[in-house]
């Protein structure tokens, strides 16, 4: 993970790759989604127990940042086979 002041900064990386817009994210995004139950949590002794709650969070979550490109998102299938696993592993 690599931090640029602005998009141009960003830019004018050597390594930039045009195609990767979509993984570009604001800091202030990036500290909402790494604030979340699901990675905050992790020291509690029912982190594991409660994964199947956090981890829908924090499908939530990325659906919500407003500045994330397609990169943070999870496509309908992807959301439809995440959800399964997480009901088959409540079980």
């Amino acid at each position: 993970m690599n931090f640029f002041r602005s998009e141009e900064h960003l830019r004018k990386w050597k390594d930039f790759k045009k195609g990767g817009k979509e993984g570009i994210i604001t800091l202030s995004d990036v500290m909402r989604l790494f604030s979340g139950p699901f990675f905050t949590k992790r020291r509690e002794p029912d982190y594991f127990s409660q994964m199947v709650k956090y981890s829908g969070d924090m499908i939530q979550i990325m659906d919500s940042l407003k500045n994330a490109g397609s990169y943070w998102r999870l496509n309908w299938f992807e959301k439809l086979v995440f959800g399964l696993v997480l009901k088959l592993k409540s079980r």
